[in-house]
């Protein structure tokens, strides 16, 4: 049986994982909307309604705030800050995909993926969403609660496997299967 100090030290090094992986996510995110300003700028328009002359200001300040989260997230000291401020970005994208969804505007570009394959808004957001609010929450909760320690070389190993595997999931999951008699 696992001794409680031996349990303390399994739960700290999963969250500095937890912490590392989401990290990795927000700032591949965070760039990403800065290598596609264009393209965002027409989503955050159309998607979350802000105004035209607003947009590009818009696009900068989200991605700003997502490597600033995702900076913070990879220090020990600062991972409770970075994982509450993620924990408003993912929630503030779960309200705007919530709002398109009850508006019937499904096929509204979220700018929620790396790739260019996109789906229809519908429950995968919402529970990817979910999944990672509640991962940023459990890091922020976790990191105040113990003392995690520092992301070491095997964790960042791990963090962009998992960021590989989010990235092939939002892939696979916008595949739309082929219908009775639908040819490619």
């Amino acid at each position: 049986m696992m001794g409680a100090a031996a349990m303390l030290g399994v739960v700290q090094m999963l969250v500095a994982q937890i912490a590392a992986f989401l990290a990795a996510l927000l700032l591949a995110s965070g760039l990403h909307k800065l290598a596609r300003r264009e393209h965002l700028r027409s989503v955050v328009q159309d998607f979350a309604r802000v105004p035209r002359v607003l947009a590009p200001a818009a696009v900068v300040g989200i991605a700003a705030l997502e490597l600033a989260a995702g900076a913070l997230l990879w220090l020990p000291a600062f991972r409770t800050t970075g994982a509450a401020l993620a924990v408003l970005i993912w929630g503030g994208y779960l309200v705007l995909i919530l709002r398109a969804i009850a508006l019937g505007r499904r096929d509204v570009d979220c700018g929620c993926t790396f790739g260019a394959a996109q789906r229809p808004l519908g429950a995968y957001q919402v529970v990817r969403n979910s999944s990672l609010i509640g991962l940023a929450m459990w890091a922020a909760v976790s990191s105040v609660s113990s003392d995690s320690g520092p992301v070491i070389g095997s964790q960042i190993l791990a963090a962009f496997a998992l960021l590989a595997l989010y990235g092939a999931l939002d892939q696979v999951m916008a595949l739309t299967p082929l219908r009775r008699g639908e040819l490619l």
